[in-house]
Parts: structure tokens; C-alpha cells; sequence
């Protein structure tokens, strides 16, 4: 069947070429469907429980992640015109669409004339240094205001901007900071936009950015490796052709089924372009090696060249797509549809493969070429030297393992949420100027609930006695969190009551308490439940690790256990989330390794049968995975989702070469060779081929080194040297087990 339907293709490539121009149109037709966006949910854990308590928040207080924070430093803090400026500005900020409530330095002065500048358009306003001064600090010392709008030098300002529900998308928020950064262009001040609204759009635009600045030079880098070995633009042009049609049909795919990009899968283009194309080299390959040996009928060696390798790449590139869809057992989505699309696109490159590389070489009629093997020199070499020293192959993996075990011991699992950002990036650099001078931006939630007594009384959550349990919980939190800011209902009691300092007739605690609940609107943060039984202490925290975090949590937690019977303590937040679900993302992706290794076990021992070829492939692929285990405990780099991702993801790339090379070896055996002759050919004859697909899949993840995310820098690190410590075993530890194991089906020399 696969001969005919072959000899089909090779007698009309010109049909096969259209038909998968017809193919690629169709699917390219869905691409513009495709959406863009990145939102917290994206990274939410189904199994964590902490996402039901944090959509319990939502559904009372709604979101606390949809605040942008624009700081401002003025050149001259003195100049008048400059305020005058940035008044006008905060007016006209508040008639764009979206805006759901500002906060600033002139959000004072409507409650109280001492926090007033004055009419800035005024032009006999006098307007004094010290007096300004003054004023600033006055706000600045406002107990609910304040340190949220004005550090404490005075040098930075801030602009506190919540969004509204409907607005809290990419797009909007795209078009939102776009108006407000014309706004600030132009005036007297250096500005700074930061928030988790701010981070979540920037990540989407560095995601485009790193799409574009991955692609150019990973072509650049196929094409002179291909022009290289192949010297023919045909051979060149059709692997790159392949990737490109892969490209396409995955992105019509995702446009069609409703799969959005999001940070995690915008990298599939650039993976499909580096792992896709490593299926179109080995047709080539192994076609020139064919037409070789007889040159004179091109159409019968190329249908000997799909008969030989149809099989070899469909199996490969089911171990490849195995890796990632092992990733679909993780209990978060966009994990989900990342293992899915990159399976899915490994798929479509091996069908594309098939099809086009065949048709268009006989299409083309480009049999000719003079194809280099730059590696032939030294895999002659190790045909040679392995089999008289075969045990050295072996002994030295086995120590660079065992010092790997050693120190895979000391792997930590700690890790912060700007981890995701180097240090170098502006945007984490931005992040971390707003820690300096206003607290974290990072959000994250105490809340205060009553409940039910033994006698069937429940206390609202303003009674006085809780309140002064919040005032010592925020006390705490500003030891244990330095960096970060919190914001109470404590907080605006101490502005109100501050405000009517000078009245004669002063109101109690318990009426200035009432008339701030009573007055809550729908637009200001909403601090007390609707049924004032959840007392909020809202909270934009400082960067801290996931260590760092539970060891706040436990302190919250023995905080809480003194707490009266009917007061309880809870803790939420998305920074909250996100870290939990850091931990369950790293154990889910260790577990998809595993899994990923016991099914790639299954395909090896259904291909070889024979237990020595089986302990054989095991071997040669685990060593890998505890090399760069133990890599990553030597540099102190923590095992987090993108890393952990790479194990089960490299493996599935890795294990290729491993099937290449015992395949072409079995082939070999089968033809009355030794096992000596056949590991010497399989080694000469495949090794290039393996040695070119794996210095394409190097240097297209080296690329990944330029990435703004430091997931990606280091997911395309450890791929690249997964991988190519891979290649080392399968050439070196691989075809050394192959002559000291015992083999029941050949036992001769």
C-alpha cells in the first residue's frame, strides 16, 4: 500500500504540489480568526484549591488585577505649570473609554482643602516653594492616599488607574495605554507605566516581538546550514517550504478550533520551524545515499527512499508528538494547547515532509547536487574507536551520571512570578523602580470573616474589635512585607478622622466607620462585603519566592488560630495563584515525563522486542535527562514550568536520533552483517544525518537565547543541550551498548 501510493506521488508530483497548495490556502484562510492575549487565568491549576477561594473574592469584591500605575518624576517638582498640566491630564484620562476610577494627588483636595494646590489656571495664584512643599507632604502623609500617590522624597508621583470588566482585554487595554501614553508624551516629567495590567500587555507584545526576532535569524541559520551540506537551492528551499506549510496549517488549525495565543503558545511557530524540518533532512539524506548507488533512474530511487524512511520519520515523529502530548496531563490549559498544537504541528510536518519533498525533488528534476558530509571524517573516526575501547564509552557517562544523581538532591523548586522577566528587561526594571518608591505591584488579599457564633450571633466584620485585628494584621504585614502596600478600611478612618481634626463637633469612630461603608460606590474599591460580614485588606506586594510566600502564609495562618472562634483569616489573590500553581505545574510536567518515557518504552519494546535493544534506548535517553538535572543543581537554576517542560519536550526530540540510529542498525544486522560492520556502517551512514538534524534543532533553540522571557532563554538553553547531549549518547554510549549487550537475534562479532 505504501509502495503504490507512492509510486502515485512520485508519477504526479505536480498534482501533489497543488493539492497541498489548495491545502495550505484553506487552512491559511482561518488565520486571521486568531486572538491574542494573556490573562491570569491562563495559568490557573483545575486542581488547586485556592482558585475556588479566589473566584469566591472575585464574586464579592471583583477584580483586584485590573489596575494600571503610571509614575511619574517631574524634572522640577516646583513647577507649577507642570501641575497644571498633569491636572488637565488625570481630567482627560478620566473621559477615555474603559476608565473606571483614578486615584492621584488631587483625588485629596475634594474632601479636603488643606491637600489643595489651588486653581492652577490661575495666573495671579502665588505660588511658593515651601508652601507647595508643604502641600505635597501633607498629602503625602494622608494615611489612605498618600504613600500610594507620592513616595516619600516627594521626587516620584503616581497615577492609580482601575479599569472597568469590559475593558480588561489585550485590545482594549492596548488602545487604552496607547491614549494614555500620547496623554504623558510631551510633558515636563520622565514616566514609568507599570501594574499587572501593564505587565500582562507587554507580555503579549513581547511575545510578537520574540516571534519576529526568532524567525529571520533561524531561517538565515536552515539556510546556510542546508546550502552547506546540500548545494543545491532545491534541497535548501523545500525544508524550509516544509516548516513554512507546517506553520501555516497550525495557525489555520488554532484559528479554526478557537485556540487563542497566549504566553505560552506564541512560541509554537518557532518551535515547528526548528523541530519540523528535521523529517524533510532525512528524506534528502537518504535519497542522495540511493541515487548514489544508482544514478541512473531517479524515480525508482526515491521510491526505495520513502519506502525506507515512511515508516522510520511516521515513528519518530509519533515519539516526538508523544513528548508533547504527555503535557496534556498537566491540570492547566494553556499547557493543555500548548502539548496539543506543537503534537499536532509535529504531525502536520511529517505528512507535509512526505508529500512535498518527494514530489518537488522529481517535480523539480534536481538529482545532481554534490553533497557534503562536513562530520564523515570524524564518525570514521568513532567507527573505529568504540569498538576497541568500548567500555570507555560507557564508563564515562556513567560517572558524568553519577555525579549528576549526587547532585540532583539540591534541585529547588523556588521561584518568583518575575522570574518570568530578566533583569536586563525594561519592563522588570520598571517593575522593580515601582517596588522602590510605591510598594509592590504584585496583588494580594487578606480577608476578615465573621461568622456564626455558638449562640447563633454573627458580628458584621466593622464591629471595632475586628477592626483593630485588621489594624495589627496590617502592622505585621508592613514588617514582613517592607516593599509593598496595603490599603484598609483603617486606612480611610485615619484619613476621615485626620480631615475633621480641626471641627468642633467630631464623630465617633463607630459613625465615621458606618458613613464610609454607607457610602461605598460601585466605582471606588470596595473594601466591606454587602453584607459587612468580609473586612478587605487589599495589598500590591513586593516580588517574593514561592519559599518566601509560605513561610508568610504560615505566619498568617498562626495569626489566625488566635483569632476569636467566629473571626476567621483568609489569604487569596492572583500572586497567591500563581505561585501554587507554579508547584503543581512542576510536579504535573515531572509526571508527563514520566509518562512521556513509559509510552516511548511501549514503541521501543513493540519495534525491538529484544530486552537488550530496549535497556539499550532507555539508557542512552535517561542520561541526558539526569546530565541536565544535575546541570541545573550545579548553576542553582530552579526546576520551574518552562524548565520543567523541557524534559518531557526534549526527550520527544531526543529519542529520534536514538530510533534513527537502532533502526539503520537493525537494517544492517539483517543483511548478514556482524554486529561490529553493522554499528560501524549504521554509525557512518546515519550519523551525518543525525549530526545535521541535531546541529539544525542546536542552533534553531540557541536562537531562543534572545528571548525578553527568561522561560524561554532557558527552555531553549536546556533544549539545546538536552539535545545535543542526546546526540553524543546515541553515537558514542549507544553503539558501545550495542557490542558489550548480549543480542538474541545476532550473537556474532
Amino acid at each position: 500500500m505504501i509502495n503504490s501510493f507512492f509510486q502515485h506521488i512520485i508519477d504526479n508530483p505536480k498534482r501533489t504540489l497543488i493539492a497541498l497548495l489548495i491545502t495550505t490556502v484553506i487552512f491559511a484562510s482561518f488565520i486571521p480568526r486568531l486572538k491574542i492575549d494573556f490573562t491570569i487565568e491562563h495559568l490557573f491549576s483545575e486542581s488547586d484549591p485556592s482558585i475556588e477561594e479566589y473566584t469566591s473574592f472575585r464574586q464579592v469584591f471583583g477584580r483586584e488585577d485590573n489596575v494600571i500605575t503610571i509614575i511619574y518624576k517631574p524634572n522640577n517638582i516646583y513647577d507649577k505649570s507642570f501641575y497644571a498640566d498633569l491636572e488637565e491630564m488625570i481630567y482627560n484620562i478620566e473621559d477615555l473609554s474603559g476608565i473606571q476610577n483614578i486615584v492621584s494627588i488631587f483625588s485629596l483636595s475634594d474632601i479636603d482643602l488643606n491637600a489643595w494646590l489651588g486653581d492652577l489656571n490661575d495666573p495671579e495664584l502665588i505660588w511658593k516653594e515651601t508652601e507647595i512643599r508643604e502641600k505635597l507632604s501633607y498629602i503625602r502623609d494622608d494615611p489612605s492616599i498618600g504613600p500610594r500617590v507620592l513616595s516619600k522624597d516627594l521626587s516620584h508621583g503616581s497615577i492609580i488607574i482601575s479599569i472597568d470588566n469590559a475593558s480588561n482585554n489585550h485590545n482594549s487595554r492596548t488602545a487604552l495605554l496607547k491614549d494614555i501614553k500620547s496623554l504623558t508624551a510631551g510633558m515636563n516629567a520622565d514616566w514609568i507605566y507599570s501594574g499587572v495590567s501593564v505587565l500582562r500587555t507587554e507580555y503579549v507584545g513581547y511575545m510578537l516581538r520574540d516571534n519576529f526576532l526568532f524567525l529571520p535569524p533561524i531561517a538565515l541559520l536552515l539556510i546556510g546550514i542546508l546550502s552547506f551540506i546540500f548545494r543545491n537551492w532545491v534541497y535548501v528551499f523545500l525544508p524550509l517550504l516544509t516548516v513554512l506549510i507546517t506553520v501555516i496549517w497550525i495557525l489555520g488549525f488554532m484559528g479554526m478550533t478557537g485556540l487563542d495565543i497566549n504566553i505560552m503558545t506564541y512560541i509554537v511557530p518557532t518551535l515547528l520551524f526548528i523541530i519540523g524540518i528535521g523529517d524533510a533532512i532525512h528524506i534528502q539524506a537518504r535519497f542522495k545515499e540511493n541515487i548514489t548507488q544508482d544514478p541512473s533512474n531517479p524515480k525508482k530511487a526515491m521510491l526505495k527512499t520513502m519506502n525506507q524512511m515512511f515508516r522510520v520519520i511516521f515513528l519518530t515523529s509519533v515519539t516526538t508528538s508523544i513528548g508533547f502530548l504527555a503535557l496534556m496531563t498537566t491540570s492547566i490549559e494553556i499547557v493543555k494547547e500548548f502539548g496539543l498544537e506543537i503534537s499536532a504541528g509535529v504531525m502536520m510536518a511529517w505528512l507535509v515532509s512526505s508529500l512535498l519533498v518527494p514530489s518537488g525533488i522529481i517535480y523539480s528534476k534536481q538529482f545532481k547536487t554534490e553533497t557534503r558530509f562536513p562530520f564523515r571524517s570524524f564518525l570514521i573516526w568513532l567507527s573505529n574507536t568504540i569498538p576497541s575501547r568500548p567500555w570507555a564509552f560507557i564508563i564515562v557517562p556513567s560517572l558524568v551520571v553519577a555525579v549528576s544523581l549526587f547532585k540532583i538532591k539540591d534541585v529547588s523548586t523556588n521561584s518568583s512570578l518575575m522570574d518570568d522577566l530578566r533583569p536586563q528587561n525594561k519592563l522588570y526594571q520598571d517593575l522593580k523602580l515601582t517596588e522602590k518608591y510605591f510598594g509592590g505591584v504584585l496583588p494580594f488579599e487578606i480577608l476578615i470573616k465573621t461568622i456564626k457564633n455558638d449562640n447563633g450571633l454573627n458580628r458584621t466584620a466593622i464591629d471595632i474589635e475586628v477592626l483593630n485585628l485588621s489594624k495589627d494584621l496590617e502592622n505585621f504585614l508592613k514588617i514582613e512585607l517592607p516593599n509593598s502596600r496595603f490599603f484598609s478600611l483603617n486606612n480611610l478612618v485615619e484619613s476621615a478622622k485626620r480631615i475633621q481634626k480641626n471641627n468642633k463637633e467630631k464623630l465617633s469612630d463607630e459613625t465615621l466607620i458606618k458613613e464610609i461603608v454607607n457610602n461605598q460606590s460601585m466605582e471606588d474599591l470596595k473594601l466591606v462585603s454587602e453584607d459587612r460580614n468580609i473586612l478587605r485588606l487589599t495589598g500590591l506586594i513586593e516580588d517574593k519566592t514561592s519559599d518566601e510566600m509560605k513561610v508568610l502564609y504560615a505566619k498568617l495562618d498562626s495569626i489566625g488560630s488566635e483569632f476569636p472562634q467566629d473571626v476567621k483569616l483568609e489569604y487569596t489573590g492572583t500572586t497567591l495563584v500563581a505561585l501554587k500553581t507554579n508547584d503543581y505545574l512542576v510536579q504535573a510536567l515531572v509526571n508527563s515525563l514520566g509518562l512521556a518515557l513509559f509510552f516511548i518504552s511501549l514503541i521501543m519494546a513493540y519495534l525491538f522486542r529484544a530486552n537488550s535493544i530496549l535497556f539499550i534506548s532507555l539508557i542512552t535517553n535517561l542520561v541526558p535527562i539526569f546530565t541536565i538535572l544535575g546541570l541545573l543543581a550545579w548553576l542553582g537554576i530552579s526546576i520551574r514550568p518552562p524548565t520543567a517542560m523541557t524534559f518531557a519536550v526534549a526527550l520527544g526530540i531526543a529519542v529520534d536520533d536514538s530510533l534513527h540510529f537502532l533502526l539503520r542498525y537493525k537494517k544492517e544486522l539483517s543483511k548478514g552483517l556482524s554486529r561490529l560492520e553493522a554499528i560501524q556502517s549504521t554509525i557512518i551512514n546515519t550519523g551525518s544525518a543525525l549530526m545535521i538534524t541535531t546541529t539544525v534543532l542546536v542552533a534553531g533553540f540557541s536562537v531562543l537565547l534572545f528571548s525578553a522571557f527568561l522561560p524561554t532563554y532557558q527552555f531553549g538553553l536546556l533544549a539545546a543541550a538536552m539535545i545535543g547531549t542526546a546526540l553524543i549518547c546515541d553515537l558514542t554510549l549507544l553503539p558501545a551498548l550495542c557490542l558489550v549487550l548480549p543480542n538474541a537475534r545476532n550473537k556474532r562479532k
